[in-house]
């Protein structure tokens, strides 16, 4: 799917990562055929509303930073943040801070039945890194793979559609609706698919929810503030002084502890959830793509693109939950500056995990290695 979006160009290496990537991602489809079909859809129609979608500038490729490939991105991956793993309720290594509120902790579990009699399984849970987020600057920059992901310049046709849906992103922020815009581009992470086929496999249940591949620009949604809100109704409720005030406690309890669960409109010390678009409120380089990577992820849940993966009610099977469930997502820089031996919560301040992280003009565009956990049952 994303070679779609290739052009032939000098970073041959480049192209060839995307297509094992787009490889990997065909195979899973075969295998998961029916669980996958939603995302199969949402991608469909993201490549069809390609030819409406104007991009702010031609080509990246020029002024597009490198995060040193494949390879620094594996490297720079936190061993230890993939525990604790909780085993029929007893937490093994890491911390039990570090177990998401709303996990399964019971000792067993019952998915299957012999004859109507329940048969007791071992209920385990487990971070898993799921995907690579990059927040970038400029239209089809792409750290992770050296380069440009192609692209060019809107045609006439998706100008006026945007221009009758209302505008976008990078038009707000000169409204001074915004303080920033990025795109993001989502990509499978290998070694976290491996583990969570693993976890599939010797468990009931789906631990991985379906693969994807997302790339916004692609998206006019992402780029229009009211097409956003459209897909996000209840947004409406939370856009208020009061709501917004709320989200004090959350961004306390995200930096001294875990997010609070059920304040879903929150990102803690990042801003607020709606819209699920690229434009930010901050002028902070950090929390502005600390924002934009957890809005990308809260946007494919919402659109069944990541499932609800945690809990009494998912160690069965995992499905989609179109409310944000913020506890069962970590989230660890890769790049620029990477965390190395620790990773954060949605809306953590920054101040104690990584506003250093952050180098002007160089270094304004990030990748993010996004960590999900996983309940399953085990027999």
């Amino acid at each position: 799917m994303c070679l779609c979006i290739a052009k032939k160009s000098a970073h041959a290496h480049s192209l060839n990562e995307v297509l094992l990537i787009s490889k990997s991602l065909q195979v899973r489809v075969r295998n998961h055929k029916m669980k996958r079909l939603s995302g199969i859809v949402l991608v469909a129609l993201i490549m069809c509303f390609a030819v409406l979608a104007p991009v702010r500038r031609a080509d990246a490729s020029s002024t597009c930073p490198s995060a040193g490939g494949a390879g620094a991105v594996f490297s720079n991956i936190c061993v230890g943040c993939l525990f604790p793993i909780t085993i029929a309720g007893a937490v093994i290594g890491g911390s039990p801070a570090d177990v998401p509120i709303g996990a399964d902790m019971s000792p067993v579990c019952f998915c299957k039945s012999f004859m109507g009699i329940p048969i007791p399984g071992i209920t385990i849970g487990m971070w898993i890194p799921k995907r690579v987020v990059e927040s970038v600057r400029n239209p089809y920059c792409s750290p992770t793979l050296g380069g440009s992901l192609g692209g060019s310049s809107g045609s006439v046709l998706g100008g006026l559609a945007h221009g009758l849906l209302g505008g976008d992103g990078v038009s707000a922020v000169k409204a001074g609706k915004s303080q920033g815009f990025h795109n993001v581009h989502v990509f499978l992470y290998p070694i976290g698919e491996i583990i969570g086929d693993m976890l599939s496999t010797a468990c009931l249940s789906d631990a991985s929810g379906p693969g994807l591949i997302y790339v916004s620009e692609l998206d006019p949604s992402w780029n229009n503030d009211q097409l956003a809100e459209l897909m996000t109704p209840e947004a409406s409720v939370f856009a208020n002084e009061a709501a917004v005030a709320s989200c004090m406690a959350d961004a306390a309890a995200s930096s001294t502890y875990q997010p609070i669960p059920s304040m879903y409109w929150c990102m803690g010390s990042w801003g607020t959830s709606y819209p699920f678009d690229g434009a930010t409120t901050t002028s902070d380089a950090v929390r502005q793509n600390s924002l934009v990577t957890a809005k990308a992820v809260a946007r494919l849940q919402r659109f069944g693109l990541i499932f609800k993966t945690m809990g009494p009610d998912a160690v069965c099977n995992a499905y989609p939950e179109p409310v944000l469930v913020k506890n069962q997502y970590k989230f660890q820089q890769l790049w620029p500056f990477p965390e190395t031996t620790s990773d954060h919560w949605m809306g953590a301040d920054p101040n104690l995990w990584g506003e250093w992280r952050h180098a002007p003009i160089v270094g304004e565009d990030y990748v993010t290695l996004n960590w999900q956990f996983s309940n399953c049952c085990l027999y």
